[in-house]
């Protein structure tokens, strides 16, 4: 009895270069495709820009966004067209290896040059995912200043991000969380509390010109600063 349970014990353990026996789960992501489906539950109506992959798995995510009452017109379908991340958890529930995809969205250039002016003329807000190709940012900026709307930045890469201080500082607001906002300041936060992180933060929205931050926390809540002095 003891072998044989040495020997289920031993099929349990995650194999790297084996095959493994366990189950595989798809959950819809993305930091825009969150914040689309977030802004849509507290029953605003918003419209989302972005592509997904032509197919089933990609239909599915336009359906559930469709279910939130999320204006989906502008939803491109194009072959790996939608970013993934795949991760492979162990026995223990461990990070054992990942692999991540980024989109080709550049398709979206076409969209926004035909169909800009529809896009963002009546929209209340733009919120984009800043760390996507720089020419996309440029042209939704272009179309927020066009049409006067406040445009709102979150990030899913901070590494990319922190080279892009120029084009962030044209955001009416960065929303990001304790972690990133460390990483765009180049300062390690996590063991600051709220109180102590709001000094800071609002000293450094002012230093690097920022109009203003939202930085979430967590169980702990979130902070808001301004270059105005207000927090």
């Amino acid at each position: 009895y003891k072998e044989k349970d040495k020997i289920l014990n031993d099929l349990d353990n995650y194999i790297p270069d084996g095959r493994n026996a366990g189950y595989v789960k798809y959950i819809h992501g993305g930091v825009s495709r969150n914040v689309v489906e977030d802004i849509a539950n507290i029953e605003l109506r918003p419209t989302f820009v972005s592509i997904v992959d032509d197919s089933a798995l990609g239909e599915e995510v336009v359906r559930k966004l469709e279910n939130h009452k999320v204006n989906t017109h502008y939803i491109l379908k194009k072959p790996q067209g939608m970013g993934t991340w795949l991760a492979v958890f162990d026995e223990r529930g461990d990070l054992a290896g990942s692999i991540s995809q980024r989109p080709d969205l550049l398709p979206l250039l076409d969209l926004i040059d035909e169909k800009g002016d529809e896009i963002f003329k009546d929209c209340d807000s733009i919120v984009l995912e800043a760390d996507i190709d720089a020419v996309i940012v440029k042209k939704v900026l272009h179309y927020a200043k066009k049409y006067q709307k406040k445009i709102f930045a979150v990030i899913s890469n901070m590494a990319i991000a922190v080279q892009r201080r120029d084009f962030l500082k044209e955001f009416d607001c960065l929303v990001c969380n304790d972690i990133e906002a460390g990483q765009f300041f180049a300062e390690d936060f996590s063991k600051t509390n709220p109180k102590e992180l709001l000094s800071i933060i609002r000293k450094k929205v002012i230093a690097s010109q920022m109009k203003s931050m939202v930085v979430t926390m967590g169980s702990k809540g979130s902070l808001y600063a301004d270059n105005q002095g207000h927090f």
